[in-house]
């Protein structure tokens, strides 16, 4: 009896939980279902359109076939004028430009005929910018900081110039030379004071000079230069941040290649027996290099090149593009800023006797290999 009890109070308590579970599910737990509105907003279609792209590189030139282009969908908001997405506006025409790989092609980037692609220029001039030039100056290996510069550096152009005294009237340099005037009639020349014939040109018959008097004796004589005039030197950068397009010959390529030195494809049939490999010959320095300037700066460069200005390419760091204030270099400047001294003449001196300041050269003399 007592065990019939326990068995229905077991049985009234696992119903009683039962309920509770059901009625916490149902109350809590489970999500409530909604409605569809009518006010539901309802997805809207995008609109897509084809264009066509560049699947593999395409070089200037070649033709456009269907294996190197492919069509890739776009949001009709982002179609531009000049997109093509017609077969036919694509094959068989002929690249303005180098296509690179995943590049979305335009009208403007194909040409119909080798005739209206000579029309485009060369490849040189796509490089560059607009409202820019390109000018070609001379250098050679000191000018051209030993020839490390190459296209796509940027550069600083220094200038060095000879500036010697004219005459304003003559356009002719300083000083002028002197000759005698005799008056009409004159057979034999009066005395006047000379320098004597032996300190003239010899080309030019007459005084030249100034007259100086002697200190100490109050005597005339007239002082002749014993050189030439000598220039002064300055120096200045006249552009900074010059851009490099190309070192030499760059038919090749922007790098100065030509294209004599590019590799040749020789057949089976033409290759030669095989013998001792004949020694490469020396590639030439370049003498020129191509720069992107300004039209104005382009003229100052012709200017300064019809005038045979001495250039120095002042190689700069990678992404550098500053710009600061350069101070011109001259005899007077540089004695100056670097506390140059004049040498006092001193009553004594070295030997031997130094007259230029060259340094001594020493002569490397090697060891003739012996023959086996």
């Amino acid at each position: 009896m007592r065990r019939g009890r326990i068995f229905f109070l077991l049985a009234l308590i696992v119903l009683i939980g039962l309920v509770a579970v059901i009625f916490v599910y149902q109350r809590f737990i489970r999500p409530t279902s909604t409605a569809p509105s009518e006010t539901a907003t309802k997805t809207q279609a995008v609109d897509i359109v084809n264009v066509f792209v560049t699947s593999q590189k395409i070089p200037r030139g070649n033709p456009v076939t269907r294996d190197v282009v492919s069509l890739v969908p776009i949001q009709r908001q982002l179609f531009l004028q000049g997109m093509l997405s017609d077969l036919k506006d694509v094959e068989g025409k002929l690249a303005k430009i180098d296509l690179p790989a995943g590049f979305i092609l335009m009208d403007s980037m194909l040409a119909t005929s080798a005739d209206e692609l000579s029309q485009y220029g060369s490849d040189t001039a796509l490089i560059i910018p607009r409202g820019s030039v390109a000018i070609a100056i001379p250098i050679e290996r000191l000018t051209k900081a030993s020839y490390p510069v190459q296209a796509g550096d940027h550069v600083n152009i220094a200038v060095v110039h000879a500036i010697v005294d004219i005459d304003t009237e003559f356009q002719s340099k300083l000083p002028n030379m002197g000759a005698d005037v005799l008056a009409p009639g004159v057979r034999e020349p009066a005395s006047y004071l000379t320098a004597g014939l032996a300190n003239l040109p010899q080309t030019v018959t007459g005084s030249a000079g100034r007259v100086e008097t002697i200190p100490g004796l109050g005597q005339p004589i007239l002082v002749l230069p014993a050189e030439s005039q000598r220039p002064r030197l300055v120096a200045q950068v006249v552009l900074q941040d010059v851009t490099v397009l190309g070192v030499g010959s760059y038919s090749g390529g922007f790098g100065g290649q030509n294209q004599a030195e590019l590799p040749q494809t020789v057949s089976p049939t033409d290759q030669q027996p095989a013998g001792p490999a004949p020694t490469p010959a020396a590639k030439p320095n370049p003498d020129f290099v191509s720069l992107i300037v300004s039209p104005q700066d382009a003229l100052m460069l012709t200017f300064l090149m019809a005038n045979d200005a001495q250039f120095t390419l002042h190689l700069r760091s990678a992404g550098d593009d500053s710009r600061i204030q350069i101070e011109a270099e001259t005899l007077q400047y540089y004695l100056n800023k670097y506390n140059v001294p004049i040498p006092v003449k001193l009553p004594y001196g070295l030997e031997p006797r130094k007259d230029d300041s060259k340094m001594p050269t020493i002569t490397f003399n090697p060891t003739p290999t012996p023959v086996p």
